[in-house]
């Protein structure tokens, strides 16, 4: 089957819809096997894995995709932004709702993360209101607010209902309104992008077969370092927590909410700052001259490549690199922050035979009186990347 030539304008694009299907797929077949309740959600994941190897496989597929789509939107992102789409006035509304589909994104990664409620969940459920505690001002409110409200009922209905209809309208806005008024609609464009997502897909099956979550303690036992090195979903709401282990005080939640926040305005409002124009970005006759000077001058130092390789692929070629590079300068750094979590050793001291009952909350369970370390923000990133030192 022939791709049509502006699918590939929109590869990592297409490619995020056509996994957020397969998540839409797998996740339901999981929510007839789980149970979102304190003393069984983890003990219904633990039969998935000790009785129904196929479901087992699907969880971990939904683990792993959840990675790839925060990838493929990211570099969807990229691609866009290179591309200069946010000075296309039609595409003012696209940008918009595309950069608030990050929001419903992080929303899936940190419930999601949760809801297996095995240590870690229990673990990143305490962390994520202190992480609200920071904001000014309405900060112990909204940290008090989600520990009053948090059960696992809600964050599983949130994670299946509310966060869905939200990417749902998003999306609807982004994308799939213009999708459906094509040829074909819908379907052809997810068909013809199946063919793209191919390998991202056998890479998905051969992870989610090769490195599933552990889950079947005490019979079989994690080590304590578990999942050093290994990329997960999580990396990407970790990111988010990593100034505590290297700052204290104000700079920590500069660094971990106001810089990011700050940024994340700043892109989403980018077309209305610039003033976007009518026409195609890439329109010669609307581009300036000092643009098309500077064009010129970099033709003329690639004259030699372009003879070898011809003018079109040398165009591709470019774009693909410059998507490549910021992708990298994104990338890298989340990878050498984020490298040494030890994403799935928490059963190595969490289970029964270590005395202490994975799935169940401990007797301090959202109490900050009992035990003040629960709402010691390094404390508790310093545990959950270094927890043969800190505990």
């Amino acid at each position: 089957m022939k791709i049509k030539q502006y699918h590939w304008h929109h590869f990592f694009g297409g490619v995020a819809l056509f996994l957020l299907m397969v998540q839409l797929l797998s996740g339901t077949v999981l929510t007839l096997f789980y149970s979102p309740h304190l003393n069984e959600a983890y003990a219904s994941v633990q039969k998935i894995y000790n009785e129904l190897a196929a479901v087992a496989w699907v969880r971990d597929t939904h683990r792993w995709a959840a990675l790839f789509v925060t990838l493929a939107v990211i570099m969807h992102f990229v691609r866009s932004f290179l591309r200069k789409d946010y000075l296309v006035r039609e595409s003012k509304t696209l940008w918009l709702t595309g950069v608030l589909l990050f929001l419903p994104l992080l929303g899936f990664l940190v419930t999601g993360f949760i809801l297996p409620w095995e240590w870690r969940g229990y673990w990143f459920m305490e962390m994520v209101p202190n992480y609200a505690g920071e904001i000014f001002l309405a900060g112990p409110f909204l940290s008090d607010f989600l520990l009053d409200v948090f059960t696992l009922n809600r964050a599983f209905v949130v994670h299946v209902v509310i966060l869905p209809v939200i990417t749902l309208v998003l999306l609807d806005i982004h994308t799939l309104s213009k999708i459906k008024r094509r040829a074909g609609g819908l379907f052809l464009y997810l068909r013809e992008h199946s063919l793209l997502a191919v390998p991202f897909l056998l890479v998905i099956a051969l992870l989610a077969y090769a490195l599933p979550m552990p889950s079947q303690d005490p019979a079989i036992i994690p080590m304590p370092l578990e999942g050093e090195y290994i990329p997960t979903a999580e990396w990407f709401v970790l990111a988010f927590y990593v100034p505590y282990l290297y700052f204290k005080g104000f700079m920590a939640v500069l660094l971990g909410f106001y810089i990011p926040f700050g940024i994340f305005l700043v892109l989403a409002l980018f077309p209305y700052f610039l003033g976007a124009k009518g026409g195609m970005v890439g329109d010669k006759t609307r581009r300036e001259p000092h643009v098309a000077g500077k064009r010129g001058v970099l033709l003329r130092i690639l004259a030699p490549l372009r003879k070898i390789i011809g003018e079109r692929a040398l165009v591709k070629t470019a774009g693909a690199a410059s998507v490549f590079l910021v992708a990298m300068a994104l990338f890298v750094p989340l990878y050498t922050v984020s490298y040494a979590s030890p994403t799935m050793g928490c059963n190595s001291c969490h289970n029964l035979t270590a005395g202490i009952r994975m799935g169940l909350p401990p007797p301090t369970f959202k109490d900050r009186v009992m035990n003040p370390n629960l709402k010691d923000n390094t404390f508790m990133v310093e545990h959950w990347f270094y927890p043969q030192v800190v505990w």
